[in-house]
């Protein structure tokens, strides 16, 4: 149980760390891409405002704007050219690029072409290009085309060593957590010694007593017969019995770690343990109803399965309504791999509640787990213990005033 948190824990850990820094890294990521944009429009609203030329003084008010990161050596770093394209012509000024004039022209025409006044365009060679274009007066298009390249190239690289500097510090968190998790979960594990110890030594405590009072009420009912208030002692000597058993079987299945499976024929085991309860069902004034295929098998243990039928079967014919019908059906699962229990019962005033809680310990539902029914909201808990050490899993449902206890194996 505690192996099994444990790899939770550290694989719970992880994944939100992953998700933290992934978020982390792509608010740089998009921050530094809408910055770089940002500057790169400025730029080229500045070079468009001079007609094509880079302004001689910087007067760009910074302060309102610091995150921008721009400087006066900024416009001399800036790589662009200008273009005055109609129908008929492109005329290709202010070269400050290196590239040819016809790929110059080539990229005028398209940029020309396009709707948008502003935009990115990323050529076969790995350049990224961004325009800005103005309409002029005389019916040409004036543009503005620059080079954002290394700009974007700053961005990869340092995402690049972001996210290998992420991976080292996953996986050097990854090996941390494995190797100290366990001293994380220490103190839940001393917890859960101290309760196993303290419910057997109580269990070994309480027998003495409860043995005194048992010896007790068969001597009065020796000397004096028996009445009514013997017959209630002998009833809650019994009920603290079987609460004394059970916590022990509870104890030792928390202590096992794994039970041994092997290929076991359920039919023979199931139809064996429910016959047992055939009289005492039947003697209740509830009919019992059984449908076992023959041959089923599964991966299993035979004693764990059919203490789990057992279970099962006694929760029903203690919840059971009057007059009502226990069912209990077992079938193969599909292929023959692994099979599938139901026991069922007469529930009619099973509707809107809360059937997810039924496998807590000690937890008893309000209007049919009551004081006068015998048990103590344990046996569902064990029963689904002991499913999941078997590897199959327990679930409860209800449907047409029955409930259902689902076992697929």
């Amino acid at each position: 149980m505690f192996k099994e948190l444990r790899w939770k824990f550290m694989w719970m850990s992880t994944l939100i760390l992953f998700m933290v820094i992934s978020a982390v890294l792509f608010i740089v990521y998009r921050t530094s891409s809408v910055t770089i944009m940002s500057q790169t429009r400025i730029l080229m609203e500045e070079i468009l405002e001079n007609d094509g030329e880079l302004p001689v003084a910087w007067d760009f008010d910074l302060i309102k704007r610091p995150f921008l990161a721009l400087n006066p050596e900024s416009i001399y770093e800036t790589r662009y050219f200008t273009a005055v394209v109609n129908e008929n012509s492109v005329s290709i000024s202010h070269m400050h690029m290196a590239m040819k004039e016809e790929d110059a022209v080539k990229i005028a025409k398209g940029v020309y072409m396009r709707r948008r006044l502003y935009g990115s365009i990323s050529e076969d060679s790995n350049r990224m290009i961004n325009y800005i274009k103005k309409n002029k007066t005389d019916g040409s298009v004036f543009i503005v085309v620059l080079d954002s390249t290394s700009r974007y190239d700053l961005i990869r690289v340092v995402t690049i060593y972001l996210a290998a500097l992420w991976i080292f510090v996953l996986l050097l968190y990854i090996v941390i957590m494995g190797r100290y998790s366990k001293r994380i979960i220490q103190p839940f594990i001393e917890n859960d010694e101290r309760q196993k110890r303290f419910i057997t030594n109580a269990s070994h405590e309480l027998k003495t007593p409860i043995a005194v009072i048992s010896s007790n009420t068969e001597m009065m009912e020796t000397i004096g017969g028996k009445s009514k208030w013997t017959e209630s002692t002998r009833r809650q000597v019994d009920k603290m019995k079987n609460l004394i058993e059970d916590l022990v079987v509870l104890s030792r299945l928390d202590e096992m770690q794994e039970i041994p499976l092997s290929d076991v024929e359920l039919s023979a085991v199931t139809s064996e343990t429910a016959e047992s309860f055939r009289n005492v069902i039947e003697d209740s004034g509830r009919s019992f109803e059984l449908s076992i295929d023959a041959d089923v098998h599964a991966m299993s243990e035979k004693r764990s399965f059919q203490q789990l039928v057992s279970i099962l079967l006694d929760n029903a014919s203690k919840y059971c309504d009057k007059e009502g019908k226990i069912e209990l059906k077992l079938s193969s699962n599909n292929h023959g791999k692994g099979a599938r229990l139901t026991v069922s019962n007469t529930y009619v005033e099973g509707k809107n509640v809360d059937y997810s809680r039924f496998f807590e310990r000690f937890y008893r539902e309000d209007a049919s787990h009551n004081s006068a029914k015998s048990g103590f909201g344990i046996g569902l808990s064990m029963g689904k213990e002991i499913a999941e050490r078997l590897g199959g899993k327990l679930r409860v449902g209800y449907s047409g005033d029955m409930i259902s206890f689902i076992l697929e194996i």
